[in-house]
């Protein structure tokens, strides 16, 4: 914490840390178990993923090109939750 009550640079990516998701895990869960959407706070989308078995396959399909463009957005988001820019975060 600095001097006028405001937590410094580095305080602030260690507590974002927990946070952020690892891509490695994200893509191991998808893969085996289909389970991305959950990961990031979007429970309806994954139970309804589910429901319709990746929708047919056609949304399974498009996921795997987007997961990577989610989690990035995910992290990046977290990140300003708690008033860091991207540029602070390893994203």
């Amino acid at each position: 914490m600095n001097d006028d009550g405001d937590y410094d640079r580095e305080t602030l990516i260690m507590v974002d840390n927990p946070r952020k998701l690892n891509p490695s895990v994200i893509w191991l869960l998808f893969l085996f178990l289909g389970w991305s959407y959950g990961s990031m706070n979007e429970m309806e989308k994954q139970i309804f993923y589910y429901l319709t078995i990746g929708g047919f396959g056609i949304w399974a399909l498009y996921r795997l090109f987007t997961l990577n463009a989610a989690i990035k957005k995910y992290n990046s988001q977290a990140a300003q939750e708690i008033s860091l820019s991207p540029e602070d975060v390893d994203l």
